[in-house]
């Protein structure tokens, strides 16, 4: 599967890859949405990202999340956290 370029994602996947790119490794999937909804079960509210996309929904988030998983945007960490792609990933 080829990785689309990246002028084609959406400004709210563009947060998120921004988020991740910004802080890699430290997010599971579940809780990156929570941070960026502003979710009262997120404990960390120091991020200044926190809540920034409250006008979602967490399952949309995990959506976008799961679309940039499948287009090699992301990728999970041994320890299933969330971080960047290596830039020629998918590209083969």
């Amino acid at each position: 599967m080829n990785r689309s370029p990246s002028a084609q994602l959406t400004p709210l996947q563009q947060t998120i890859l921004d988020v991740v790119h910004t802080y890699p490794g430290q997010f599971s999937r579940s809780g990156l949405a929570k941070m960026l909804v502003g979710a009262k079960s997120w404990q960390d509210t120091d991020f200044p990202e926190y809540g920034r996309l409250s006008k979602y929904r967490r399952k949309d988030l995990g959506y976008q999340v799961d679309i940039l998983l499948q287009q090699h945007f992301l990728q999970m960490d041994v320890h299933d956290r969330l971080a960047p792609s290596p830039p020629s990933a998918g590209l083969e």
